[in-house]
């Protein structure tokens, strides 16, 4: 299965022996790949967020946001559901493929504060 993502995927430009072990992780990178997109999974992963909340939440415009909020759609990461009223009301909220994401964004967050602690006791900080 690997190996066909890996003959299939044309992001890294590697060669294909080595692109067959990296693949999975080039796949990974290219959907969270974004200033933001970690953030918003971050503020979704505490539950079902409107565009407005999420924008008060990240310090984006509301274009980029907009946009990396529908590229996480398109890659299947978090749902988006729209409210036939007015005005308008569109909620996001995670997959479960998007929950999925989410021990590794919970490692993400203890090697951040790690290497805080690390670095503000090596005076790096």
């Amino acid at each position: 299965m690997i190996e066909q993502y890996a003959t299939d995927c044309n992001e890294c430009g590697i060669d294909k022996k080595t692109k067959s072990k990296l693949c999975t992780f080039c796949i990974t990178q290219k959907v969270f790949k974004g200033k933001w997109k970690l953030l918003i999974y971050w503020h979704l992963h505490d539950g079902t967020k409107r565009f407005n909340e999420l924008s008060r939440l990240i310090p984006s415009t509301q274009t980029t946001l907009s946009r990396q909020l529908k590229e996480l759609v398109i890659d299947g990461i978090i749902n988006r559901k729209v409210f036939n009223q007015i005005p308008p009301k569109v909620e996001y909220s995670l997959t479960p493929l998007g929950k999925s994401f989410e021990n590794i964004m919970n490692a993400m967050d203890k090697f951040g504060i790690d290497y805080l602690k690390s670095n503000k006791e090596n005076k790096l900080i």
